[in-house]
């Protein structure tokens, strides 16, 4: 097991829980994989800037404290980053990072530095109920999730968004922002600009691969992704039993969307 990072423990994947194979998105366990797309996350993902931004709104506005964040698939920690920046220096919110990826986890550990004390990471596959065994007792003011849930097939997703529910505290918001199914002309555009950005990524950084080996390199992980439509996953977080479940972001397969847990009577 490698040693915790500056923020707080690491856990190791529990001997005794379940293995689901092959585990959606294994692709990013490979730190040749992870760690070139965490590197220019903010250049290849379509709009990611806008829709950050708009999360950041989003969660600062919301009405219920957010003094305890989970974030879901959190590659690097940008979500979680996002959320604990929100109060400033002085704030004592705490997040709590679950992903499946080992070299995600530990890059974690460089973005979350300055918040040193207030996370920790757990490793967790989300493909089974059994990721949210190793989570500290107490609810969520917010569980966030970025590009990961959509690895995961329909029937999963929806088991999750319960799973999800039952974790926030009364009143507590779940935001996902992720790759959607879609129909129709803009059908895989959010892949294309993809691909336009990192070949024009490599040619402004001197690379030597060409524009077809940039190309299959960023498409190892597109046979494990599983998108399912915003419109389906929104009556499936309506299901769960989350109120003012709405689309806020829409742009091809980039959307986001998110759903607050009725507050106690």
């Amino acid at each position: 097991m490698s040693a915790p990072p500056p923020g707080g423990p690491t856990s190791a994947p529990s001997p005794e829980a379940p293995i689901s194979t092959p585990s959606p998105g294994a692709v990013w366990q490979r730190p040749d994989v992870a760690h070139p797309f965490l590197d220019q996350r903010q250049t290849l993902v379509p709009l990611v800037d806008v829709q950050e931004d708009l999360i950041r709104r989003l969660l600062a506005r919301h009405p219920r404290p957010l003094a305890r964040v989970l974030d879901v698939g959190s590659g690097n920690g940008a979500m979680a980053e996002l959320a604990l920046a929100l109060g400033g220096a002085g704030s004592g919110s705490t997040a709590v990072l679950v992903d499946f990826s080992q070299p995600m986890l530990e890059r974690a550990g460089a973005r979350l530095e300055r918040f040193a004390g207030r996370w920790q990471t757990l490793h967790g596959d989300l493909s089974s109920a059994a990721w949210s065994q190793p989570l500290p007792a107490g609810g969520f003011g917010a569980a966030v999730s970025a590009l990961a849930i959509h690895h995961l097939p329909a029937e999963r997703k929806r088991a999750l968004f319960g799973e999800l529910f039952a974790l926030l505290a009364p009143g507590g918001i779940f935001v996902n922002m992720d790759y959607v199914a879609i129909g129709g002309p803009l059908r895989g555009l959010f892949d294309e600009q993809l691909i336009a950005n990192a070949v024009r990524a490599e040619h402004e950084c001197g690379g030597t691969r060409s524009d077809e080996e940039v190309e299959r390199d960023w498409a190892d992980d597109s046979d494990e992704d599983r998108p399912d439509s915003v419109e389906d996953q929104l009556r499936w977080l309506t299901g769960a039993g989350f109120e003012e479940v709405e689309l806020h972001f829409k742009w091809a397969e980039a959307a986001v969307f998110s759903g607050v847990r009725p507050a106690a009577a």
